[in-house]
Order: C-alpha cells, then structure tokens, then sequence
C-alpha cells in the first residue's frame, strides 16, 4: 500500500490488487489494458496504484467469467454503461444480456445435475463389482449378470467398461 498525497488516500500496488482479488498481476494488467478497470494514480517510479475499490471490480469480473461469460462479453457488457446515454438504455441491455447468461447457466446447471445422477448411478455399479474375481474388461462385464440386471448402463461405465 501507497499512501498518495495527491489523492490523499490509501492506494495499492498491482500485485496487491492481484493478491487480494484473487487472480494474477498479468491479469490485472490484462484488465488495465482492455479499460476494464483504471489506475488512481502513479508511483514515482513509474508503478501502476489502484484505489482499494478496484479489487472488488475484479473479483466481479472473475466472478462473471466463472459463470460463463467471456472477456469479449463481460467488455460488452461495460461498454454498454459508456456508450448509452442513459441509465434507461443501458439497463434494457443489460438486463437482455444477463438474462440470456441465467438461462445458459440454468442449462449448465441442469446438465450437471444429470451427469451426477448419471456418475452416482455408475458408482453403484462399481461397488456390486466388489469381490469379482474376473480381469475387469468388455467382454467380461457385459456378460456380467451385475452389469446385465441394468436396464441402462450408466454412460460414465458404459465408457470405461
């Protein structure tokens, strides 16, 4: 931390915005370099400070990316604020845009409550096998009566068996 008198606050160093948001110095430059965040001031020697608040800027970012969204989405998605002259405009976009990434993620949701059910299914598969004294392979499970007593094989064992 820096305390900078022109400013009269507090600002950190890019690594500490890095360190305490989570992610890289080299995404944080990344994130300068494509204005989704903006440097306060510069050190004497030339570094990069940041108000405290941009950590939180780019714990959202990240937060955005792990739901899916790209770095090209999540810029259209500043530049809406920048290019709209007003907040009314702006929010019909956002809204249509972050509406369209819930029913995304709602699909992603869903497909992985299937693939657990799909995965715990073959992981009781898996454990009838205990005591088999047969060289696991296709040939051998697929005559199994454990494996044939399966309406459908779950496709995670399906896909080792």
């Amino acid at each position: 931390m820096v305390f900078c008198m022109k400013t009269n606050q507090t600002l950190l160093k890019i690594g500490e915005v890095a360190q305490q948001a989570g992610t890289t110095v080299r995404t944080v430059r990344y994130y300068l370099e494509e204005d989704f965040i903006s440097y306060s001031d510069r050190s004497d020697g030339g570094f990069y400070l940041f108000d405290p608040n941009i950590v939180e800027k780019v714990k959202f970012i990240k937060k955005l990316k792990d739901l899916g969204l790209t770095l090209k989405e999540i810029k259209a998605l500043y530049m809406i604020r920048k290019e709209n002259a007003t907040g009314d405009d702006a929010y019909k976009l956002v809204v249509e845009r972050l509406t369209k990434q819930q029913e995304l993620t709602e699909k992603k949701i869903r497909e992985y409550q299937d693939l657990k059910k799909e995965i715990s299914n073959a992981i009781s598969l898996v454990n009838e096998c205990k005591g088999c004294q047969k060289k696991p392979n296709r040939e051998n499970c697929s005559a199994c009566d454990v494996v044939r007593k399966w309406d459908l094989v779950p496709s995670p064992f399906g896909a080792i068996m």
